[in-house]
């Protein structure tokens, strides 16, 4: 005989339990509940019961509010304590079946899941990571930043560039000093040269008083000129005297300024390509890139996810409903199997809104369920074959680059990693299932996750 999927029920109604039995099918039983029980799935009456014990109730249990009134008050309150759920009275089948489904779902994917440890301290270098290509980056960065001389970081949109920059700072002889940024994008063409250079009183209508411009400020220390491809043409000769002599005028002042300051800068685009366009001076150029650090994507770096999402889940635990204990495993393979167009930046934002989101101690796939659904919808337009190749061709051309041997073999293991995790957060991490799915023997699936 089948055994019967208990059902808990906390109430102080009698007739919502005749009301739950009405809906359920034979294979359910609904079971008073009583103090003690841990991971359970509770229907919680907040009727009858008072709200405030969700709270105590929900550290060990899954908690679904049940309510016949129909104001946002009682809802709100009862989301504030912690409930997964709330639905109405009176109970409609589906939507009951529904979300045993889901809770049942829910319930195989916490059974693997992955502590969050309490990290250290951040060390001086703040860069997360444990992958051979972003040890590289740390090994450059650390050489860099005993050299006096302009540094140009290089990466896509979100990669962590202004942190290269300030890591370079902190472990330079300029630790301590001051660290100015100037967003060459951010601020308008209008008032940059004022913000860069300062101005004198009287120099312009509306200066009533003198100013001193980031250069100034940034005196002994760094300035950071971020995204300096939005440099505009008008400015980019005035930054070439500057770093050739490290002197220069205020604006309405006849007194050159002497600073002594350290240049990094950092673009997501191709200078070079700017400079055969015309839009970027070559000389400029040449100043900036004296050394450059490029860094990488994240879906160049994979290995790099745990650590950093460890780092982003010990940073915000704290910021969401409830602390957050750890990661489940099939949220940890929805995660490598995403090519992550907004790399370290969009894992940090996904991560914190997971944390916002989330329902229970764990962040599952319920939290990232719109994951990659945009990224899809980019790459309809394109086939297979070439978003494939868009990814492995860099890839290839590291290795060949790096006089790599068994690169055959070697890129066979990074295809197959994405593709095992995202079949496997698909079927939940049962391997005969994914096996199926992908056409292979569960034995060589079992061997190739070794």
């Amino acid at each position: 005989m089948k055994r019967k999927t208990e059902v808990f029920l906390f109430t102080g109604d009698a007739a919502l339990r005749e009301e739950l039995s009405a809906i359920l099918p034979e294979e359910y039983t609904i079971t008073a509940y009583s103090a003690g029980l841990r991971g359970t799935f509770v229907f919680f009456d907040i009727d009858t019961v008072k709200t405030g014990l969700i709270k105590e109730l929900g550290q060990a249990n899954i908690i679904i509010a049940v309510t016949k009134l129909k104001r946002t008050g009682p809802v709100m309150e009862a989301v504030t304590f912690g409930a997964y759920e709330i639905i109405h009275r009176p109970l409609q089948r589906e939507t009951v079946l529904q979300l045993l489904r889901d809770l049942r779902d829910l319930g195989e994917e916490l059974k693997h899941s992955i502590p969050i440890k309490k990290l250290p301290p951040a060390p001086t270098c703040a860069i997360v990571g444990s992958s051979p290509i972003i040890m590289e980056v740390c090994k450059k960065l650390a050489r860099l930043s005993q050299a006096e001389v302009p540094v140009l970081v290089t990466g896509e949109t979100g990669t962590g560039k202004e942190l290269i920059a300030e890591s370079i700072a902190q472990l330079s002889a300029r630790f301590g000093k001051p660290f100015v940024v100037v967003n060459c994008a951010a601020v308008p063409e209008a008032l940059l040269e004022s913000e860069l250079f300062g101005f004198e009183k009287g120099s312009f209508t509306g200066a009533l008083s003198g100013k001193a411009g980031m250069l100034r400020i940034a005196d002994e220390g760094t300035v950071f000129f971020d995204e300096i491809a939005e440099l505009p043409l008008s400015l980019q000769g005035k930054l070439l005297r500057f770093l050739q002599t490290q002197t220069f005028y205020p604006i309405g002042s006849l007194r050159e300024v002497q600073v002594n300051v350290r240049v990094i800068s950092a673009t997501n685009r191709d200078l070079e390509s700017m400079v055969k366009e015309g839009t970027f001076r070559e000389d400029l150029l040449h100043r900036v890139r004296v050394a450059t650090i490029h860094i990488p994507p994240l879906r160049e770096r994979r290995k790099d996810i745990l650590p950093l999402l460890n780092f982003f889940v010990d940073r915000y635990r704290h910021t969401g409903p409830r602390p957050i204990k750890g990661v489940t495993k099939a949220f940890l393979r929805k995660l490598h199997a995403y090519q992550w167009p907004g790399n370290i930046r969009e894992l940090e934002n996904t991560v914190r809104s997971a944390i916002a989101l989330s329902k229970t101690y764990f962040l599952t796939t319920h939290e990232i369920r719109e994951l990659g659904v945009n990224q899809q919808a980019l790459h309809k337009n394109g086939t297979a074959a070439e978003t494939l190749g868009s990814v492995i061709v860099p890839i290839l051309r590291q290795a060949i680059e790096r006089n790599d041997t068994d690169i055959y073999e070697k890129i066979h293991r990074e295809v197959d990693k994405p593709i095992f995790d995202y079949v496997l957060s698909r079927t939940r991490e049962n391997q005969s299932e994914a096996a199926r799915i992908l056409g292979i023997n569960r034995l060589t699936l079992r061997k190739k996750l070794k």
